[in-house]
């Protein structure tokens, strides 16, 4: 009896599984094929300590901080609990959306919120102005940020540079990358600043 428990439980375990990796296929699929955003890659904990830094360092006064495209918000709640400034983590895929929310409840994390939304959308309809906003998309995504110059005083980009603007500091990480569409990007921070 006790046997079969476990290989009912062993089972269920499997199948969850299953299900996870096969919404995160579908997730990557959609996201890179048809919305072609780079897929979800998290961040480790050395990038994510990097731009921590980068925000404690240069922007120690930021209040209100977005992350566009957080994924499971990892980054997001590490940004939160290190800098002490609310943190928007918006996120468009349901999944990750789901995970992040997920995850922000167990870490207690205050001043950490992931919002289900289309980052661009959000931005076109809220009045809040946020001190530094952090963004991981492709390199075809990134110039539509300049648009909110506006709402956005500081914009930290992972690995890609938005074309035609020069960037205030470039950090180069020194290991890995992202490959989008064939092509290596060395992982890098390129920081901008609007205001």
């Amino acid at each position: 009896m006790l046997f079969a428990f476990f290989v009912y439980a062993l089972l269920v375990a499997v199948v969850i599984f299953d299900l996870y990796l096969g919404i995160k296929l579908f997730e990557y699929i959609y996201c890179a094929s048809i919305r072609h955003q780079p897929p979800l890659v998290a961040s480790n904990n050395y990038e994510r300590q990097l731009v921590v830094e980068q925000i404690k360092t240069k922007y120690p006064k930021a209040k209100n901080i977005c992350e566009i495209g957080s994924g499971f918000g990892g980054l997001a709640r590490a940004i939160a609990r290190d800098t002490k400034a609310n943190v928007c983590a918006l996120e468009n895929m349901p999944f990750s959306a789901f995970v992040s929310t997920t995850a922000d409840r167990l870490s207690h994390c205050k001043n950490n919120k992931t919002i289900w939304c289309d980052a661009f959308a959000y931005l076109d309809n809220t009045n809040m102005k946020f001190d530094v906003a952090i963004a991981y998309l492709g390199p075809t995504t990134m110039p539509m940020i300049q648009k909110y110059k506006d709402k956005i005083k500081v914009l930290i980009s992972l690995d890609f540079e938005i074309k035609g603007l020069k960037p205030k500091h470039v950090i180069d990480i020194g290991h890995g990358y992202t490959i989008y569409k064939r092509i290596k990007y060395p992982h890098r921070l390129f920081i901008y600043e609007f205001k």
